[in-house]
């Protein structure tokens, strides 16, 4: 599910991705879901960040990834892999998570508004590798 999520990613870049986020020290988690047949269909994971956009504490869990298979969209596997975020979020002692999308994923953005979150900023986000 993470590689149809991250399809810009090739499988060494996904690999290394995926062991970079779980040897952070932020706590990390994931919750899966599945079908009565035991069939994955959905999928979310989320960390501690330092620091998310609008976080009055400045640090807030945040959700990293979220997918749900096609098939299962609008049938509240989303909803419920969230509330499920929000309560290991709630037990770290956070008062505020975070996530994010790209400007044109408006599918997305109109469930995280569906979800209860406001929209706190927009940006375009600069990285330059450092040589030598």
């Amino acid at each position: 599910m993470l590689a149809r999520l991250h399809d810009d990613l090739t499988a060494d870049e996904f690999e290394n991705e995926l062991q970079r986020f779980t040897r952070l020290q932020q706590p990390y988690t994931g919750f899966l879901a599945f079908t009565d047949d035991g069939e994955p269909i959905g999928m979310i994971d989320a960390r501690v960040r330092n620091y998310a956009e609008g976080a009055p504490n400045l640090r807030a869990a945040y959700v990293e990834d979220l997918w749900v298979e096609p098939e299962h969209r609008r049938s509240g596997v989303g909803r419920a892999l969230l509330a499920e975020v929000e309560r290991w979020a709630r037990s770290e002692g956070f008062d505020w998570l975070g996530s994010d999308t790209t400007p044109n994923n408006h599918l997305s953005r109109d469930w995280h508004r569906r979800m209860g979150f406001d929209e706190v900023e927009q940006l375009v986000v600069f990285g330059k590798p450092l040589q030598g």
